[in-house]
């Protein structure tokens, strides 16, 4: 939360710094679960990698969670 924020639009300071991208954005809209897998599970850019701190229900429950932010 302390980057994408609380609606998941990036609009907090670390978000900003990062220049984070919607969850509303369609590049990740329309990313499948498993891409989105992935990327929590290894990281990308300036996201750290999750695997070893997140079982694999946890990141599911992750996109999960996402996904209710997309609509």
């Amino acid at each position: 939360m302390m980057c994408h924020g609380p609606d998941g639009a990036g609009n907090t300071p670390a978000g900003k710094l990062a220049k984070i991208v919607s969850y509303k954005d369609p590049s990740i809209v329309n990313k499948p679960d498993a891409d989105l897998i992935t990327i929590i599970k290894t990281g990308k850019n300036k996201m750290p990698a999750f695997a070893t701190k997140l079982s694999d229900d946890q990141i599911q429950a992750v996109v999960d969670y996402i996904r209710t932010l997309q609509k």
